[in-house]
């Protein structure tokens, strides 16, 4: 990619996450942004409220003012940016964590964007963690956290586990039944026989990809995941060299992709893993069940 080119859209990230972290913040902090505005298309558990559509708002104006030849697919609408010769694509989650905000939770409130190249390469992405006022970001082929508050700036690294014998931090989105039932009828059995000292996250969404490029979490399982909650927080994980993997029902799997304009497509199940060794553990488990 044009080094040019790679410096503005960076810029624009960084822009856009420190705009929407602290102006979600601040209305969410007041209480305000809980309007419900619409349904989620595919997604009879989620709705959009107000306070998705700031970030959305933010990113539009920010593709005008730098001028750059990205088109970007959210969650909520169909597409924001250039869209008859686009460069670059990019996946943005406005506002992750909708449903435990909408129920009065201060608890896991993040902002994702990513951009790819015209074959889905990640190029570089970044997720803001309004909460904590932080910025998961990538810098060159490195990632990076970010504090707003203080300036501290230090590089992040993938967990490095191989096996479920070294007690991980495994993680799946399980609030909802569109999700879990699927989950503990093929994991269920195996995180009971786990040692206790294994910690089960039960949260996700795109920001899961800033935890898993940072060895918060050492894998992330999903039955279902549309692919407007993985897109936008992909290319942290990607660019820290974690295993992502698209499974098929019939067995077959392949390394997950980005593909434009695919955000409400649903993946039947997605192994995130932080080595390869411990997400071939997990999907020979997946496998040996089907």
């Amino acid at each position: 990619m044009d080094k040019k080119l790679y410096q503005r859209i960076e810029e624009l990230l960084k822009e856009y996450l420190v705009k929407t972290t602290k102006k979600v913040r601040e209305l969410a902090i007041k209480g305000k942004g809980k309007e419900i505005t619409g349904e989620v298309k595919n997604r009879p558990e989620d709705f959009e409220t107000s306070i998705d559509l700031v970030g959305e708002r933010i990113l539009e104006e920010l593709i005008k003012k730098y001028k750059l030849p990205i088109l970007v697919f959210p969650e909520h609408n169909a597409s924001l940016g250039e869209k008859k010769n686009p460069e670059v694509f990019g996946a943005l989650d406005s506002f992750d964590g909708t449903k435990l905000f909408y129920h009065g939770f201060e608890h896991m409130w993040y902002s994702a964007l990513s951009f790819y190249d015209k074959n889905s390469t990640p190029i570089i992405g970044g997720i803001g963690d309004i909460l904590q006022e932080k910025l998961y970001l990538t810098e060159g082929n490195k990632n990076y956290l970010f504090s707003l508050r203080s300036n501290e700036k230090k590089q992040i690294f993938p967990s490095k586990i191989k096996s479920l014998s070294q007690n991980p931090t495994i993680a799946s989105y399980v609030m909802s039944n569109q999700y879990f039932p699927k989950f503990f009828k093929y994991f269920g059995d195996l995180l009971e026989k786990l040692s206790p000292k294994t910690l089960f996250y039960p949260n996700g969404g795109s920001c899961i990809y800033a935890y898993l490029a940072s060895g918060k979490i050492d894998a992330y399982i999903m039955f279902d995941e549309p692919r407007s909650e993985i897109d936008p927080g992909l290319a942290l994980a990607k660019i820290a060299n974690c295993k992502v993997t698209e499974v098929k029902p019939d067995g077959s799997y392949k390394e997950y992709r980005f593909l434009p304009a695919k955000q409400h497509e649903k993946i039947h199940l997605l192994i995130a893993a932080s080595t390869e060794q411990l997400r071939d553990e997990l999907l020979n488990h997946y496998l040996k069940k089907i």
